[in-house]
């Protein structure tokens, strides 16, 4: 995959410069949209914590075992530590760092992990090299996962560059890369659905035994005609050796064992067996699986609900602490469980009627004592997140409701109570960067500053810090308002961007918070940034509400407290005209006009309202009929009295606070009596 250059990487050497390359192609985001999201939302998941480290003997070429961890939820991370000494070692263990740090939270965590990440390592030693192969997690549905390698050079302490394998194996990476797609194309035909091969990228290599290279791909799979979009793409891995090219399955479904990436013969061995020892054949790692330990009250309740309320008189299958929270403040809980330090979710299965069953079973916890307070029913499957119990997500939800419902809480908690002075929400993190990848330039990288790389891209773009401001009602839920500071990266520096970001987002019904409306600069009050994004309002000051009716309208809006169809006239010739298939329009209903813009996708937004009904009123109370008095009153600042854009003589005051520019409103007036209110937006 060819990297982007830097100012900093003209200055490294050879070796030097292929590490900043690996280091990045850690961080990289896949051309396909789709996958950058998935990477920004793993990132997001992937929170600091603590380093579980288990060190196993030598194996040969001076490696050992840095951290090896397997666990009951089917994380399997391996990777080594390079015990030599040179500035080549020192280029290795640097990237091994990176790596690490992308399953540091899932090594720490003793609970509340998430699944299914693995980083399964290959070592295949030769006499003179050390080949650090890796097969990392699928991050996407569309994804196969990816191979990550270093070649470490014993003999001269460096680190092989992949320009070096290219001409050790005489051939160059376009040709290679081409003859992938061919040899994935040939796999396509006869699909239902015409597909073809593109995108296809060396990802790394390894320097055999015989002096031969084998090198590894990605290559994406997507519909053959561009216009078309029949079938989500997928990334596939594929293998090019002795002249010829494979596909390798990372998991071999339809196989009895899992199929190894390099022969387990051509492989070193550890103290500790890794992976490739043990997981094709379905064993287990030496010494099992890491779990949390289950107080023996815990168990003993466990069997007693099974014997009493599903009728099993064995043993779950599976009993594991799913989850621990241990923030109960502020929660009103009734007077019998006041006191509890935590609530801890325990998921078991067993068997029923020829299936696996599983349910999330609830304790409350005080001092050693665990005490059970009911099921939750069938397992969910929803990330939980140990932090606060409310406003964090659906299945935090789910157990408030419960509890409701149980009558252990005395009432429901606010959400404003639940998200004040607390952690931003995971969930709330992965739409954040979710939401960034998708309105900034293509080349621009995004992460929280726990989650930094050690050596960025260029134009890198860091969330440093994110506080909760607020929220406010937005019809039947709320906008949730954050403010970010953030940092840029360039020519190899950070600096701060001049102001922080307001960024508004929409809390679900269930709990959720992973619908960002959009972000703007600070504004005067946490509702108006939240109406300006969840109703796309220029300006929340400048809007119109109807009594009876939740949702404002004005310039950037839609009108929409009217049940009845309005009366449309097309404004023919109107300009500007943005895009082609835009036009502008006159939409009437009695007492109303509105004049707006209109795309080709069917959506619009007010340019100009204007209004002589009485049941219309601006944010501060004024309608047709209030007084010179009363507007000046309620509009003491930047209220004007002079000629306001291409406004015919008369008396009218008139509200802006950018000398005439954007969203302006004006107040016509007969006998000292509001007559019309004009809102207008004004763009250069």
């Amino acid at each position: 995959m060819n990297m982007p250059h830097t100012r900093l990487s003209t200055h490294m050497s050879g070796s030097a410069k292929e590490t900043e390359r690996r280091l990045r192609n850690l961080f990289v985001r896949h051309k396909r949209p789709a996958l950058v999201l998935a990477a920004a939302v793993t990132l997001c998941i992937c929170l600091c914590g603590g380093l579980v480290a288990c060190r196993s003997a030598a194996g040969r070429g001076g490696l050992t075992m840095e951290a090896q961890y397997y666990d009951v939820m089917g994380n399997y991370i391996e990777i080594p530590k390079q015990e030599a000494v040179g500035e080549g070692a020192r280029e290795v263990n640097q990237a091994l760092s990176v790596l690490r740090s992308r399953y540091q939270s899932t090594m720490a965590a003793p609970m509340n992990k998430v699944g299914d990440k693995r980083c399964i390592f290959y070592p295949a030693i030769t006499g003179r090299y050390d080949n650090l192969v890796f097969y990392l997690d699928s991050t996407s549905s569309g994804n196969d996962g990816e191979i990550y390698t270093l070649v470490y050079d014993r003999q001269e302490d460096r680190v092989v560059p992949l320009a070096e394998a290219l001409e050790l194996a005489r051939v160059t990476e376009d040709e290679l890369c081409r003859g992938a797609e061919r040899y994935l194309d040939e796999e396509l035909t006869g699909t239902e659905v015409a597909l073809t091969a593109r995108e296809a990228a060396v990802t790394g290599f390894r320097i055999r035994a015989d002096g031969e290279v084998e090198f590894y791909f990605t290559c994406m799979a997507d519909d053959a005609d561009p216009a078309t979009d029949a079938v989500d793409g997928w990334q596939h891995l594929l293998v090019y050796a002795d002249g010829s090219y494979r596909h390798y399955h990372c998991k071999a479904s339809l196989l009895l064992e899992e199929e190894l990436l390099i022969p387990a013969e051509e492989l070193a061995s550890f103290g500790q067996p890794l992976w490739y020892q043990w997981g094709p054949s379905g064993g287990e790692p030496e010494g099992g699986f890491a779990m949390e330990q289950i107080p023996p009250q815990v168990e003993e309740q466990v069997l007693q609900y099974m014997a009493e309320h599903v009728g099993y008189s064995e043993p779950p299958m599976e009993l594991i602490l799913r989850t621990s929270f241990d923030d109960l403040s502020r929660l009103d809980l009734a007077e019998e469980w006041r006191g509890a330090e935590a609530l801890e979710c325990y998921g078991i299965d067993y068997g029923a009627n020829g299936t696996i069953m599983g349910e999330d079973l609830l304790f409350f916890r005080k001092g050693e004592q665990r005490i059970f307070i009911g099921s939750l029913g069938e397992y969910f499957s929803e990330q939980v997140e140990p932090t606060r119990l409310a406003a964090v997500g659906t299945y935090n939800y789910r157990i408030m409701y419960w509890m409701l419902e149980q009558g252990i809480l005395a009432a429901f908690p606010e959400a404003d109570a639940m998200l004040r002075d607390a952690p931003m929400p995971l969930a709330a993190r992965s739409a954040a960067a979710a939401y960034f990848y998708s309105n900034r330039p293509a080349d621009v990288s995004v992460f929280f500053a726990d989650q930094a790389p050690v050596q960025p891209a260029e134009n890198s773009m860091r969330i440093d810090q994110a506080d909760y401001l607020g929220l406010a009602r937005l019809n039947e839920t709320y906008g949730v308002v954050y403010q970010l500071v953030c940092s840029g990266y360039e020519d190899g520096s950070w600096y701060p961007y001049a102001s922080p970001t307001w960024l508004v987002f929409r809390l679900g019904q269930g709990g959720d918070i992973t619908n960002v409306l959009g972000e703007s600069m600070p504004r005067e009050t946490v509702e108006q940034a939240a109406l300006e994004q969840g109703y796309h309002l220029a300006d929340a000051e400048v809007a119109l509400w109807r009594d009876g009716y939740p949702n404002p309208a004005g310039p950037g809006s839609e009108v929409g407290f009217f049940r009845e169809e309005p009366v449309v006239t097309i404004l023919e010739g109107a300009e500007p005209i943005y895009q082609q298939g835009d036009w502008w329009q006159q939409m009437e209903w009695e007492g109303l006009s509105v004049r707006c813009y209109c795309n080709a996708g069917g959506g619009y937004a007010v340019n100009r309202l204007e209004t002589t009904r009485t049941d219309l009123f601006t944010a501060r109370g004024i309608r047709v009929g209030s007084t010179r008095m009363e507007v000046e009153e309620a509009y003491p600042d930047h209220l004007h009295d002079t000629y306001y854009w291409g406004e015919e003589e008369g008396d009218y005051l008139w509200y802006n606070k950018d000398d005439g520019w954007g969203a302006a409103i004006l107040f016509f007036f007969r006998e000292d009596r509001v007559e019309r209110i004009v809102l207008n937006m004004v763009s250069d």
